[in-house]
């Protein structure tokens, strides 16, 4: 069972490399791979963010559009040297529509080597139910 019936990439999206405002460095959008599973209990959403720190990640929901924000530092570590430099500073940005069957006020959110798992628990009404034969 596909979920692209309860979230869909946001037409806003197909301008992923839109660029932000001046206060962000004149960054490009890059959409981040992702991965949505269809579980019972919730709707389980995996984004790659590689390069990004946990604090330099922004969720936000508004409207049933859930935009998840992660700013790639460009700093170089101390002692190391680079062989060669990115032209242009970019930010992850990604927009899905999230269904009204999903609980807004308890979506949670973990960030872990790189990947941000969230988890969009379910109504009562859309979680599958057995109904019994008498």
């Amino acid at each position: 069972m596909t979920i692209l019936n309860v979230f869909k990439p946001s037409t806003l999206a197909t301008n992923s490399r839109k660029r932000c405002g001046a206060d962000d460095e004149q960054l490009a959008y890059a959409q981040p791979r992702y991965d949505i599973a269809d579980e019972t209990e919730a709707y389980l959403v995996s984004v790659d963010l590689p390069g990004v720190a946990k604090q330099d990640i922004s969720i936000t929901l508004r409207d049933g559009l859930l935009e998840v924000i992660g700013k790639r530092s460009r700093e170089t570590p101390k002692g190391w040297k680079a062989l060669g430099e990115e032209k242009q500073a970019y930010a992850y940005r990604l927009r899905l529509m999230v269904d009204d069957r999903v609980q807004e006020n308890k979506i949670s959110a973990d960030s872990k080597n790189g990947v941000l798992r969230l988890t969009l628990p379910k109504e009562e009404e859309a979680k599958p139910r057995k109904i019994a034969i008498n």
